[in-house]
Order: C-alpha cells, then sequence, then structure tokens
C-alpha cells in the first residue's frame, strides 16, 4: 500500500454519496457510525453505543479480541437501525499509552536549485523521516516498558511545514530553490494493537481502510483558520487514557497519551470502598451529576485525589510537548471523562503560566460534538463532549481514500495534493 501517494489526483469526481463505517473501540463504550459522503458534504447517518465488558480492554488497548467482536457488532446493528446503507468499509479509531507521535525535521540541498520541486523529492524525504522517527518510537516505547525489539507499525505521516530557501510555502511544486526543510508529524502504534484491529475488522466481515490515531482526528477536525494561525491543546479524557494533541506553527505538531482516564477514577473508588467496578462506576456518575451520594465526603476526597495525579501528567506531557517553545493560548478538554464534577474548574486553578510556557493564562473550553460541524448530524446522535472524537473520527476517516481508488489508506494526511 502506497502511503506517499500525497499528489494523485482525486478521481471520484461524481457527486454520487459513498458509505463508510467508523469504529471508535474505547475502553468504556464501542461507537458506531454509518456515515456517507462526497466532494460536497458529510452526513452521519445512523449512530450506536455499547458498553463494553470491563476484560475488554486495558489503557485504550484491546485485551479480548472475540469480546470486542461481540460488542461492536451490537452496536454496528444499533447503527444500522436508523439506516438501510450498508457499507463494506470500515475506518478504526487507536488510542493507547504506546502509541507514539514523533515529529521530524530534515533538510535538502538541492543540486540544481533553478528547477522545479517535485513529488519525487517530497515523497523521498517524508520516507527518510519515517525511517528515522520509526527509531526514535521504538526507542520510546523500549523505555516505557523495558522491552527489546518492539515491533511497530505506521499508521499516519502528516506534513507540518515545508520550507524552501526558508520561506514557508502551501505549495512547493510552485517553487525553485537550493534548499527545502520538511517537517512530518508520523505516527506509530504498536503492531499487536494494530493486528488486533485488522483482526476485529475481517472478522465482522469489513475491507478496513484506515486506522486513525483518535488525537490526530480530533486536533484534525479542529484546524480552522483561527486555530491554524493561533493554535490550539487538545485534551481527551477517555475511559482509559488520556490523549492530547498540539496545533502549532499551522499544523499539527504533536500527540501525547498516558494510560490515564475515567476509569482509574472507578477503580480508586472500588478499591477503597470495597464496592464492585459497575457500583463505583455508578457512584462515580452520580457524584458528576451532583447528587449526594452516599459516603459524599470520601468520594470527594478520593475523586480529588485522582485528578491532582491527572492534572500532573498532563502538565508533564505539555512540557515535554513544548519543546521549550510557547504554547498556544487555548485549551480545549473533550472525552467523557470531562464531565467528571470539578475536573475543569480543577484544571483552571492550576498556575499553568507559572510552570509552563505560556505567555499567559490559557483559556479553557469544553468542546463539545456539535462544534464540529464540517460533517452533518441532522437527527443530533452526536452533540455531547462524550461524542468528540467518535465524531471527529467520522469527519477524518471520510477523507481517507478507498484502496481501489489508490491513495493513501492508513490516515496519511497533511499537505495533500501540493504537487499536481
Amino acid at each position: 500500500m502506497n502511503l506517499l501517494n500525497l499528489f494523485s489526483e482525486n478521481t471520484n469526481k461524481g457527486q454520487e454519496f459513498s458509505y463508510r463505517l467508523i469504529v471508535d473501540i474505547g475502553t468504556e463504550f464501542v461507537k458506531t457510525i454509518i456515515a456517507e459522503f462526497n466532494e460536497k458534504e458529510k452526513n452521519i447517518l445512523g449512530f450506536g453505543k455499547v458498553r463494553q465488558d470491563y476484560g475488554n480492554m486495558d489503557g485504550g488497548a484491546v485485551t479480548n479480541i472475540e469480546g470486542v467482536i461481540s460488542r461492536t457488532r451490537e452496536a454496528i446493528k444499533v447503527a444500522e437501525s436508523y439506516t438501510p446503507h450498508r457499507p463494506d468499509e470500515v475506518v478504526m479509531g487507536i488510542a493507547g499509552e504506546f502509541v507514539k507521535g514523533v515529529i521530524y525535521s530534515l533538510e535538502k540541498v538541492r543540486p540544481k536549485p533553478e528547477k522545479k520541486i517535485d513529488s519525487e523529492e517530497i515523497n523521498n524525504l517524508i520516507i527518510e523521516s519515517q525511517k528515522k522517527a520509526y527509531q526514535e518510537a521504538v526507542k520510546r516505547v523500549e523505555q516505557e516498558t523495558g522491552l527489546e525489539n518492539v515491533k511497530l507499525e505506521l499508521i499516519s505521516s502528516n506534513l507540518v511545514e515545508v520550507k524552501v530557501d526558508g520561506y514557508k510555502v502551501n505549495d512547493p511544486g510552485q517553487f525553485q530553490g537550493k534548499n527545502i526543510n520538511l517537517v512530518v508529524f508520523n505516527t506509530y502504534a504498536p503492531l499487536v494493537q494494530v493486528g488486533a484491529l485488522k483482526t476485529i475488522a475481517g472478522k465482522l466481515g469489513y475491507d478496513l481502510v484506515g486506522i486513525v490515531a483518535e488525537p490526530l482526528s480530533i486536533a484534525s477536525s479542529l484546524l480552522t483558520e483561527d486555530t491554524f494561525e493561533l493554535g490550539a491543546i487538545i485534551i481527551d479524557i477517555g475511559g482509559g487514557t488520556t490523549d492530547i494533541a498540539l496545533i502549532r506553527n499551522g499544523g499539527i505538531e504533536g500527540t501525547k497519551m498516558f494510560a490515564m482516564g475515567g476509569r482509574a477514577f472507578t477503580r480508586t473508588l472500588a478499591k477503597n470502598l470495597g464496592i464492585s467496578m459497575r457500583d463505583a462506576e455508578k457512584l462515580k456518575l452520580e457524584y458528576s451529576r451532583g447528587k449526594r451520594v452516599k459516603n459524599y465526603e470520601v468520594t470527594r476526597k478520593l475523586i480529588k485525589k485522582d485528578m491532582d495525579i491527572l492534572y500532573q501528567g498532563i502538565e508533564l506531557s505539555l512540557l515535554e510537548m513544548s519543546r521549550g517553545e510557547v504554547l498556544p493560548q487555548k485549551i480545549y478538554f473533550c472525552g467523557g471523562g470531562s464531565a467528571l464534577k470539578g475536573l475543569i474548574e480543577g484544571f483552571k486553578k492550576r498556575p499553568l503560566e507559572e510552570t509552563l510556557p505560556f505567555s499567559h493564562r490559557p483559556g479553557i473550553h469544553l468542546l463539545k460534538g456539535n462544534e464540529l460541524d464540517s460533517i452533518r448530524d441532522a437527527n443530533k446522535y452526536l452533540q455531547g463532549s462524550e461524542h468528540v472524537t467518535p465524531r471527529s473520527l467520522a469527519i477524518y476517516g471520510t477523507e481517507i481514500e478507498s484502496k481501489e481508488r489508490g491513495r493513501f489508506g492508513f490516515g496519511n494526511k497533511g499537505i495533500q495534493g501540493i504537487l499536481h
């Protein structure tokens, strides 16, 4: 599969709709979307949501393939109940602390600066960036796990920036010059995770045309004129992981994931109160809705303690991602975990401008699904903050070309079609 064919023309010139299944396999829920799309519009036709069994997932990664298949099949049936359309293709989201994004900058001195830049030059630099970024990603995972010879697979390659003789350009094919500088953001996932998703898609009977890192899909969906110019930070608190994406300097500069989400709070309550995970989840949700639950004060203190740990993880991640440069002034929270009572309010009280490279105190906003308006949701299935990830996957997933149309199957986006 050619992941680097960024320059081929779109052959799908007609306005007939295509249909695709989007699957967000989360630690707490499987969410499915049936979407229709053509060159002019995208529409959500059906949505399904089914709770996972506790043994199916751990930290955003699949641990029980058959269990996930069973739950995903249920969620697909729910989505199908809203529409007669039955897609053949599926795009799946991927998350987890060992999904690694690596930004890499390369330079090339051109022997013939008077010649216009062509696709082969850009593709060769992208290939070189992927090889070097792979080594860095493997090194990170080995350091974190203590394992050797970890196998990763490239799932996306995004062009962040292209400069010609020091000038930032959007269409290098229109330029001549001596020096090219390319900044590429590559995302890698453990082969075991990618293989699990391929197995799930195959057993469900779908043609898997894309695997997308979930923070990347959210960041891509937020690339408006304002975020392009001013940047943004997205913090998605899910059931098993917290995923962070950084938009800066006109592109997606990085992602970071760590294994703490809503389930960590549930586990703490279950352990300290001597109750089951299901009862602890119910307690957490009732507390978040403002109910005066049994053991209220103990519950509040336990949740606050875990929140402090979560805040520290977010701040450490942002410090690493900043690479010593000023961070954007807008922070978006999303994901079901963001709805936990007091979570965003507590983060607003942190002295972020003192501990992180912000020029002044950042603005913090709870992002909701209905704010991602580049896909139409006429029946309002995906409106809340917990719907941001699946809705962004639907936006991103309907932009991935089918394998038979031969563009870039596995999530390869960036400066698309920059040379014609």
